[in-house]
């Protein structure tokens, strides 16, 4: 179904022998309804002899008429009709939908008409319709339709009735400036690494190219920590390789690279509570595989894993000890964590026992920067803390961004070079989806 929504002017129904305007577009696109916005002038002219509505009914008598009179006098300015000329489109749309929304863009004050063109751009559904003067070129010299003018000898005497007259009637392609803003939301939502926003308004826009919406919902994905399914979305990209790594390295380099977003947005509070998960998986793995073997010193209860206390008295009584000392009432059985894995770490250094002990030297030096996290961590737990830089360097001697740095170096260290351009992957895929939303350029 199509509908018309017109406002009316000195150009309509008819001038200089020809259509106006808004008959034009009912002559050729032969709406089922045409919709006549008037103002206060154009209200009186129709009052008088009818001429917009004779106009419609001679041209497409089928077509049903809707008159929406206004008391608008200064249609020159925009606070004159700047709520009801949308509130009426609007309404037209939500009370029709599916159908096909027609907007004059060629009668009615060229404030108006800026405004349906606008409203054209913006919305789904409704098209923008410009009509070319008879003479393709300004129509200033043909003057208005007077009020006294005849309106039947008007309407007998038009050349567009003419059998092979030409349709002068043009959909502008309006919706290459929604695009525009489109792509303006989503270049600011990726900035700030707001991929499920970007991706809602990708989704929902014909014409963001295949492959940026791609890019977003794997990093909608992705930045979720659902790994698996950003992998079944994209693997690769240009011939890089987006998952270079496999089994915990993976999960831990995917679970730094939040930390590092979490960082760059300023949500401190958020990166201090993935801190130690992060460091106590991390050291998890580092220690079975260069320290000591965890899983033989540990049993599972309810799925938690617990350091024994008879399996290091039997296999590491080194360790115990050292365990011992550091905590006031001896080393009582509890759930492994980062605490005791950093005790562990410290007592490798100790005795030189680590398999690998330069890497081992070289972790340490990292990790040492970072041991003040379990407090600021407490703080944000226990006091609901809003983590601010300055709270961050206070509580940790250091800035978020050294915090970071020493986190990826330890990452570098344990899990290798293929690290390294994992750190750049977001901002890499913001800038492979700006260039994917460049095609319309």
């Amino acid at each position: 179904m199509r509908i018309l929504f017109s406002p009316l002017g000195d150009t309509d129904p008819v001038r200089g022998c020809y259509d106006g305007a808004m008959l034009h577009i009912v002559r050729h696109y032969q709406p089922e309804r045409v919709v006549l916005f008037y103002t206060h002038d154009m209200a009186e002219k129709e009052r008088r002899d009818h001429r917009y509505t004779r106009a419609i009914r001679r041209t497409a008598p089928d077509c049903v008429i809707e008159e929406i009179f206004t008391n608008i006098q200064e249609a020159h300015l925009y606070e004159s009709f700047s709520k009801i000329l949308p509130q009426e489109v609007l309404r037209l749309r939500s009370e029709n939908q599916g159908a096909q929304i027609l907007l004059n863009l060629s009668s009615g004050t060229p404030q108006m008409k800026t405004v349906l063109a606008m409203l054209a751009a913006d919305m789904e559904g409704c098209v923008g319709i410009q009509v070319a003067s008879p003479a393709l070129r300004s129509n200033r010299t043909n003057e208005a339709t007077q009020d006294a003018e005849d309106v039947a000898a008007l309407l007998e005497n038009n050349f567009d009735e003419e059998e092979g007259a030409k349709n002068r009637c043009d959909a502008p392609p309006l919706g290459i400036f929604r695009y525009y803003a489109e792509r303006s939301r989503i270049r600011s939502l990726i900035e700030s690494y707001e991929y499920a926003a970007a991706l809602k308004i990708a989704r929902r826009s014909p014409l963001v190219p295949h492959v940026a919406v791609t890019l977003l919902a794997h990093a909608e994905k992705r930045c979720a920590l659902r790994t698996e399914e950003a992998k079944e979305i994209l693997r690769e990209y240009k011939g890089k390789k987006l998952f270079p790594l496999s089994g915990r390295a993976e999960t831990l380099v995917e679970y730094f690279l939040i930390m590092q977003v979490d960082q760059e947005t300023g949500r401190l509070s958020n990166l201090m509570l993935r801190m130690i998960p992060f460091l106590y998986e991390f050291l998890r793995d580092y220690v079975e595989q260069n320290v000591l073997p965890l899983r033989e010193l540990s049993e599972r209860r309810g799925g938690v894993p617990y350091l024994v206390r008879d399996k290091l008295a039997a296999r590491e009584p080194a360790l115990l000890a050292h365990l011992d000392a550091e905590f006031p009432r001896g080393y009582s059985e509890q759930p492994l964590s980062f605490y005791i894995l950093h005790h562990v770490c410290t007592y490798a250094e100790e005795r030189g026992s680590a398999r690998d002990v330069e890497l081992h030297t070289e972790l340490m030096t990292e990790l040492t920067k970072i041991t003040r996290v379990r407090e600021l961590r407490n703080s944000v737990a226990h006091e609901m803390t809003n983590v601010t830089e300055e709270l961050f360097r206070a509580k940790m001697g250091i800035g978020s961004q050294e915090a970071l740095s020493a986190f990826a170096r330890m990452l570098l260290l344990v899990y290798g070079d293929k690290v390294r351009p994992l750190r750049s992957l977001y901002r890499d895929i913001n800038t492979w989806t700006e260039k994917a939303l460049e095609i319309h350029e």
